[in-house]
């Protein structure tokens, strides 16, 4: 069952909630900001039409209700709502079975009460492999039918998170040797190739962290290039300079591969750090900024002993 941990309205500028660091006083691991956090800031797309699925309307309201209640710390929303949007999506599935919007909503969904709903272990446990679950069902669903380029390439794309959530659990080696990490790969490629605006940017988001967090093991990761990595992150800043993934992830990847542009890097994590948190995004963005702030004073800290 989700956690009885209470919770609060949040207040009208979300800009006056307090930040802080990771659960356990150190910063997130720069793979899992772009798996946990940067890739689950989701805009409904203008290429979305209005459903006549109930359901799915009843799963869209939900989701579009998910940040309404914020938990004390003002990082974390209250399960109930997501649990409503998961719970539609799975009745759109089931009624549908061989639809692809219902599907790559629902693993959406999961994501999201993953990592920005206050569950407890057990429970987020069984969504991870929930996801996962609909991921393979999914992928193997396009073999066969046809759908839209939108929704095919969004199918891809969750299937590629869905996946990544056990990086958490195992690390980004074990990733590589179980083939997890190439599965990733291809699938955030073949995204995409289908739709560059995907998550404002979320495919090359990825595709930037894999190519310059993931070990290059020959025979098995040889598709990891560390020159890939700074365009893949100057694109999707170049596509929505205003998503402030966007910058946190351009910023990681100077510092990882050329920290000698600390001062671009230094630019682009207070893009991230200024850039109002989104009334439709609270958790995410209120997230993304906290990431931003960890290594901004991380590089701080540094300059100082430096000194």
């Amino acid at each position: 069952m989700p956690s009885t941990r209470r919770a609060r309205v949040v207040p009208t500028h979300p800009s006056s909630i307090p930040i802080r660091r990771s659960r356990s006083g150190g910063r997130v691991a720069p793979l899992a900001i772009v798996l946990f956090s940067l890739l689950a800031a989701v805009r409904v797309s203008t290429a979305e039409t209005v459903t006549s699925d109930p359901s799915l309307a009843a799963g869209d309201r939900a989701w579009a209700e998910r940040a309404g209640v914020l938990d004390e710390e003002g990082l974390r929303a209250a399960p109930e709502t997501i649990g409503r949007a998961i719970d539609a999506y799975r009745r759109a599935v089931e009624a549908r079975p061989d639809a692809l919007e219902p599907r790559w909503k629902l693993m959406r969904a999961l994501h999201y009460s993953i990592d920005f709903a206050v569950l407890d272990a057990p429970e987020a446990d069984r969504n991870a492999e929930a996801a996962i679950a609909l991921a393979r069902e999914s992928v193997a669903l396009l073999e066969r039918v046809e759908g839209t380029s939108f929704d095919r390439a969004r199918i891809y794309f969750w299937s590629s998170i869905a996946w990544g959530t056990r990086l958490a659990r195992v690390g980004p080696l074990a990733l590589v040797r179980e083939g997890v990490a190439t599965r990733m790969h291809d699938f955030a490629e073949r995204a995409l190739a289908l739709d560059e605006g995907v998550d404002r940017g979320g495919s090359l988001r990825l595709l930037a962290r894999l190519h310059t967090k993931f070990p290059r093991i020959p025979f098995v990761s040889g598709w990891v290039d560390r020159a890939k990595a700074m365009p893949f992150a100057e694109r999707a800043m170049a596509l929505d300079p205003d998503h402030p993934g966007n910058p946190l992830i351009l910023a990681l990847t100077i510092l990882d591969l050329e920290p000698e542009r600390d001062v671009e890097a230094r630019a682009a994590l207070l893009r991230a750090i200024e850039t109002e948190p989104r009334a439709d995004f609270l958790a995410e963005d209120l997230r993304i900024r906290e990431q931003a702030r960890a290594r901004l004073a991380e590089l701080d800290a540094a300059s100082e002993n430096a000194g």
